[in-house]
């Protein structure tokens, strides 16, 4: 059985995991290879805000830029419990592993847009991982689960001293600054709903900004009908976990297990990501649409 917690975690990276389905579905449907074009790009301008994000946290903590700080220290996600990996290698040159079960995977495979699941897979670990090492990491996804016939996810993850500039290998590589000395680092334990939610921001916010750069009014109004179906999907992923666990959904049991609860207006962490006015469409499209499923 399941710890409330557990179940929080879950339902909030279902939820954060369509809110990429619903509203790129919806730009890929309307818009062709121009919605596909448009979300690609938001995608990786997403995976380059979380890796400096990362980069940033780990520089203010006097830890070294590699593989073995981006995958062990200041998580922004707490771990999922159906979420299974074989590590086969860690170390700060190389991370190395195969992903056997993926919960994203599974939740865009349940709603029927695995092709969609695939952009995301293909883009954001790039972007992500690549970026976290100013450029300099290669990413090699060789499969993936949201591949048809794909039995597992390859990870493998490089940066090498050797493809560095002089200047980045001490800040990369304990080897290279002779001065360095290791902290003693605390790591905080990440919480789900203010984990998922600011990254559901992010996301949300990069596929909105590239849309409308690309594709102007009627990019966002294809966004807008993305979140309502969002607002959909939330409300079932949530009713049909707590149907299977024997739990009642009350309207503060929907709140707690959502990305966002039914509004987003007092959330300040929007500041940063507020051009086309992103927090009112998502408060207009996707909270209210979300209040109305669970209130009447």
């Amino acid at each position: 059985m399941y710890t409330t917690t557990e179940v929080q975690t879950m339902n909030c990276g279902d939820t954060y995991s369509m809110l990429y389905g619903c509203i790129v579905s919806r730009l890929v449907r309307h818009l062709g290879v121009d919605g596909e074009r448009a979300a690609r790009e938001g995608t990786r301008r997403f995976g380059r805000d979380r890796a400096t994000t990362s980069r940033n946290t780990h520089l203010a903590h006097n830890l070294k830029i590699n593989m073995l700080s981006l995958f062990t220290m200041f998580h922004d996600l707490p771990g999922d419990p159906r979420f299974r990996r074989e590590l086969q290698e860690l170390n700060p040159q190389e991370r190395v592993s195969h992903t056997l079960v993926c919960p994203m995977a599974d939740t865009w495979r349940h709603y029927g847009v695995m092709n969609i699941g695939r952009m995301y897979c293909e883009e954001f670990h790039s972007a992500c991982y690549g970026s976290y090492a100013y450029g300099y990491a290669a990413v090699n996804l060789g499969k993936t689960l949201t591949q048809e016939g794909d039995e597992y996810c390859a990870f493998n993850v490089v940066l090498r001293p050797e493809n560095l500039p002089d200047e980045l290998k001490p800040v990369c590589f304990e080897e290279y600054d002779p001065c360095y000395t290791k902290p003693e680092v605390v790591v905080p334990e990440v919480q789900a709903k203010p984990g998922f939610s600011l990254l559901g921001i992010k996301l949300y916010y990069y596929l909105l900004e590239a849309t409308a750069e690309q594709l102007g009014e009627k990019g966002i109004q294809i966004v807008n009908l993305g979140l309502a179906d969002f607002a959909e999907v939330t409300a079932d992923i949530i009713r049909r976990r707590a149907n299977e666990l024997g739990n009642t959904v009350t309207e503060q049991y929907a709140g707690n297990n959502s990305l966002f609860g039914f509004t987003v207006l007092d959330d300040p962490r929007w500041q940063k990501y507020s051009k086309y006015n992103a927090q009112q469409r998502f408060e207009e499209h996707y909270c209210s649409n979300l209040q109305r499923l669970f209130t009447t």
